[in-house]
């Protein structure tokens, strides 16, 4: 029976346990809370959207950075020995008294007089150590001497409809820590946020440079030990030139280790082994020992006699009551070139030299440092050209010889340009071939083509070889007192000849001539050009060629007589089929 009612007792205990659980949200996702109706009448606006849902880390790593942030001048805290006014303070927040700690995104109510609507406040705190422990002798009077500590707790702004005679509604902003009641609002002023600047090597045995030196009287939250991106005050301000972005070292000398109550403990230790025979070193040479740097902090806000700083870099834990020497960094480097966006183009031609009437490709190689997309056009000084993609064809047919530039242009859509030209060289076109003519002779009376006109013939037919579009006209005369027909019988020998060594008979054409001479002229036309005057014989009247007649002695037939009429017959021309 007991142990029945035991497990009832359990399983009641259990089930109302989840039952709280289901109807209670955690405080990080309650929705936020509503302003009162008269309020958001007088308002006539609407509330502020809900501060937006923390990220949380994947990791628990994260490197400070060695620039301070809006946070770290703002949240800082300083020491003062200026009169702070404490008439206008945090009187309570929207859920009081059930809420005592209030938070960016809330609304807290204001005492005090002189509100208006928009005005902004940094609320602040007056601090005191609970504690009455000194971290290192004459602590408490080193910071009476500087002032008064004050914590930045956050910032907040009356709202429109907010000012209710000594009370005022205002809207907290930023906050560095739970704001409560009694904590004093002061008119905000902006703080300027000093910028970053490289300190150089650092010498962990720094010697003393003779500017201005200070001590760590107190640090943020109370600390003992800092370390990078704390913050920590000094008993050095304004009044000793001190100024926001000013750098200073961190020192400790042996010598204040003795004067430390925990750290003198050790120096009271044996250092000596069981058989070292030598006694320990004097307590009194820790002050012959080199002075030690230990970081560096940089300055976030100055009062007359106090300053307020934040460690940038830290060799080790940097301790209340550490000396501080202010240092120069030295001037940072020139700054780096800087990046061109302009885009880049280079042009060449191909071929760089050309005849005239031919043509040159000129392609343009451009490129954009970011990226942007590119166009090309393009300009010559003389002819035209035919552009196409990062391309252009250069027309030569009208170019007197001579140099000729072509400009590609490439343009972003930034309208940026850059250009290069490629040079191109266009000489005169060759000269038109002319004909040439080698003499063929023969013994008189005979149109026999010996050894020598054979000599002279094969040269002429490796000479119609290389030039597959020229054509041979062959001229042949008879001397005084010779038969006419001689004549034609030689100029035919003679395309015989060149047809027997791979000459096609089409591209050779035979004549005869009116000057007397036992002799054949043979003449080489390259295409478009045609026979000087001197040579234009009158072309002989067909002939069936006889391939075996080079060779012999005797003459062929001349072909049959006709009856001469009054006129001349016309001149034609022997065109073998």
């Amino acid at each position: 029976m007991r142990k029945t009612g035991f497990l009832l007792f359990i399983l009641a205990f259990a089930v109302l346990a989840l039952g709280q659980q289901t109807t209670q949200q955690p405080a990080s996702q309650q929705p936020p809370q509503q302003a009162p109706s008269s309020l958001q009448q007088g308002l006539q606006e609407p509330l502020p959207p809900p501060p937006p849902t923390p990220v949380v880390a994947k990791t628990n790593l994260m490197e400070k950075a060695d620039a301070p942030t809006y946070s770290d001048v703002n949240c800082a805290g300083f020491i003062t020995n200026q009169a702070v006014p404490e008439g206008t303070y945090v009187t309570a927040g929207w859920d009081t008294p059930t809420q005592t700690r209030f938070s960016e995104g809330e609304y807290i109510y204001l005492t005090g007089s002189g509100f208006q609507e928009g005005q902004q406040y940094s609320l602040i705190r007056k601090l005191r150590d609970p504690n009455r422990y000194e971290s290192f002798k004459g602590q408490h009077g080193a910071i009476a001497a500087a002032g008064q500590p004050y914590s930045e707790v956050g910032h907040a702004t009356i709202v429109q409809g907010g000012v209710r005679g000594n009370t005022a509604i205002a809207l907290v902003t930023f906050t560095c820590d739970g704001i409560v009641p009694h904590d004093l609002a002061v008119p905000y002023v902006e703080r300027v946020i000093p910028k970053y600047k490289d300190p150089g090597p650092f010498d962990p045995f720094m010697p003393p440079n003779g500017k201005t030196t200070g001590r760590i009287i107190l640090a943020k939250d109370w600390d003992q030990l800092m370390g990078k991106g704390r913050i920590v005050y000094l008993n050095i301000g304004a009044d000793q030139g001190v100024k926001v972005g000013d750098y200073f070292h961190t020192t400790r000398l042996y010598s204040d280790l003795a004067d430390d109550q925990v750290d003198k403990l050790s120096f009271k230790a044996s250092t000596l082994e069981d058989t070292q025979a030598l006694p320990n070193i004097p307590t009194t040479k820790v002050h012959d020992l080199p002075r030690r740097s230990l970081g560096n902090l940089m300055i976030v806000n100055v009062s007359p006699k106090s300053s307020t700083g934040i460690l940038t870099f830290t060799l080790e834990y940097v301790k209340v009551g550490d000396n501080v020497e202010m240092f120069e960094p030295p001037p940072p480097p020139p700054p780096p070139p800087a990046v061109s966006t302009v885009p880049t183009i280079n042009c060449t031609p191909n071929p760089a030299t050309v005849k005239r009437g031919e043509s040159s490709t000129v392609t343009c190689d451009a490129s954009s440092p970011d990226n942007h997309p590119l166009t090309f056009s393009y300009s010559t000084s003389a002819g035209r050209v035919t552009p196409r993609d990062n391309t252009a064809v250069l027309d030569t047919s009208d170019i007197a010889p001579g140099p000729v530039g072509v400009t590609g242009t490439v343009t972003d859509d930034r309208n940026q340009t850059a250009s290069a030209t490629a040079n191109i060289n266009v000489e005169a076109p060759p000269a038109a071939p002319t004909p040439t003519s080698q003499s063929i002779g023969f013994k008189r009376n005979s149109a026999y083509v010996d050894n020598k006109a054979k000599a002279i013939l094969d040269g002429v037919a490796l000479q119609l070889q290389q030039q597959a579009d020229a054509t041979a006209v062959v001229v042949g005369h008879s001397d005084t007192g010779e038969r006419k027909s001689l004549a034609m019988l030689r100029a035919t020998n003679v395309k015989n000849y060149l047809v027997s060594k791979g000459i096609d008979a089409k591209r050779i054409e035979t004549r005869t001539g009116a000057n007397p001479g036992a002799v054949a002229e043979v003449w080489i036309v390259p295409a478009g050009t045609t026979l000087p005057p001197e040579a234009a014989a009158e072309p002989a009247p067909a002939v069936e060629a006889t391939p075996a007649s080079p060779t012999a002695e005797t003459p062929a037939a001349a072909p049959a007589k006709k009856k001469r009429s009054g006129k001349k017959p016309a001149a034609t021309t022997t065109t073998p089929q």
